[in-house]
């Protein structure tokens, strides 16, 4: 049933949060085990829709499933390749991974085209022709995409990537291990979820070089990887999201297993618009504001770049900032999906194609907003806790997909928040 988030706005934040588990890695995580025959075991797995629905993939092919919290366990002893439909890979964007896994794995797969959040053009294209480069055949026809390897299996190449794109590195990482030789990925993506699925993949037997860097080198084997105990990474969206919740509001929130080294880009963007930001070890981080915002002009990019995951949560900041901040979004087409909820709540923002202009307003009021996306929600939910009087923040599964018990973690640091059904 739809759920809708209720927010009294004006709170006062305190107190610490401890982030959970990356949805990001995980997702590559759980689809790594099909490479394996027996239990792997996966501890520190966020409790996302998202997890919910890679997990059902999983065991449609037969994969035995069980969970305590955080922790998940997959014995793929009876692992089977069938055609995946459309109303399961249609639900996210990472059961695109499968693909390159089953290939490794069986020689053959048929799923349908991946779903996740409507940002613009994701295509695929990138996955594919790395997947034929390594011996593959693919097509892609009437919502399915069926991929073949011939009977001698996959091979070692050198494959340059036109872009850096994350799922596209992690597709081919998962192929590359059954394949015979040593696959070279050119301009790979180099972000912290890329080289957590490199040393869980390193445990399970495979030689992984260059991982963090944009050559990625993979040495194949010809047999099963073994399965693996592995903790998963925390998340560093929603690390980030949280600093940014606490650069809006005036106290001290503390910010546990969050590594600031993941988190340069943001802190230097938090400590440009004003707000003060103090590392506290190699996993927490202090934040809270000392004025009201500066504006600042940002652009995303690549890791090593402002996160694309971040933007939206970002011009929440930015909506009540002194004066006028250019936020350019050059990852996605359509990253700008909080706009129309921000604007709602008295915001004054222009788009001008992938450019948008905020001109900073004193305060933001309370409304009726939709959660189009996942990253656009949380944009609203901090805006909605600094805005005055009531917002209602709809479409809260889409939230769901990506944040871990985020409104009882709100609660926590002293943010009024009620789900209720929607009518």
């Amino acid at each position: 049933m739809p759920t809708t988030f209720a927010i009294p706005g004006v709170n006062s934040l305190h107190g610490s949060v401890s982030i959970s588990g990356s949805k990001n890695a995980a997702l590559a995580l759980i689809t790594a085990s099909i490479l394996t025959s027996g239990q792997t075991t996966l501890q520190n797995v966020p409790q996302i829709s998202d997890i919910d629905n890679q997990c059902a993939i999983l065991s449609h092919l037969g994969v035995l499933i069980s969970r305590a919290k955080t922790t998940l366990h997959l014995d793929t002893t009876n692992l089977q390749s069938r055609d995946i439909p459309p109303y399961l890979t249609g639900k996210l964007r990472a059961s695109v991974l499968i693909l390159g896994a089953l290939l490794a794995r069986f020689g053959h797969a048929r799923i349908g085209v991946p779903g996740g959040c409507r940002l613009g053009k994701r295509s695929i294209d990138q996955h594919v022709t790395g997947l034929e480069q390594l011996g593959a055949c693919v097509k892609i026809d009437a919502g399915w995409i069926e991929g073949y390897v011939p009977s001698s299996g996959l091979r070692g190449a050198v494959v340059r990537l036109q872009t850096p794109t994350v799922l596209g590195t992690e597709n081919l990482m998962l192929a590359a291990c059954l394949a015979q030789g040593t696959t070279h990925i050119r301009n790979a993506a180099q972000e912290p979820e890329v080289v957590d699925l490199a040393r869980c993949l390193a445990g399970m037997g495979v030689g992984v070089g260059g991982a963090g860097t944009s050559n990625l080198v993979i040495q194949g084997r010809r047999e099963y990887v073994r399965p693996v105990r592995y903790r998963v990474m925390e998340d560093r969206i929603e690390a980030g999201t949280f600093l940014i919740l606490g650069a809006m509001l005036g106290n001290p929130l503390t910010v546990r297993g969050c590594r600031a080294d993941y988190q340069r880009e943001l802190i230097r963007v938090l400590r440009g618009v004003g707000a003060v930001v103090n590392v506290e070890g190699k996993q927490t981080v202090v934040v809270y504001r000392a004025m009201r915002p500066r504006a600042m002009n940002v652009s995303t990019g690549p890791y090593g770049a402002f996160p694309t995951d971040l933007q939206p949560q970002l011009m929440a900041l930015l909506a009540t900032a002194r004066g006028v901040s250019r936020v350019e979004e050059t990852i996605f087409e359509q990253r700008f999906n909080q706009v129309a909820g921000l604007r709602s709540m008295g915001a004054d923002i222009d788009v001008q194609g992938q450019v948008a202009v905020v001109r900073g307003v004193s305060h933001l009021s309370g409304s009726i907003v939709d959660a189009r996306d996942l990253r656009a929600g949380a944009s609203l939910v901090l805006a909605a806790v600094g805005a005055h009087g009531v917002t209602c923040v709809q479409s809260v599964e889409h939230i769901d997909r990506g944040y871990d018990d985020f409104e009882n973690k709100l609660r926590g640091l002293g943010v009024s928040i009620r789900r209720v059904p929607e009518s």
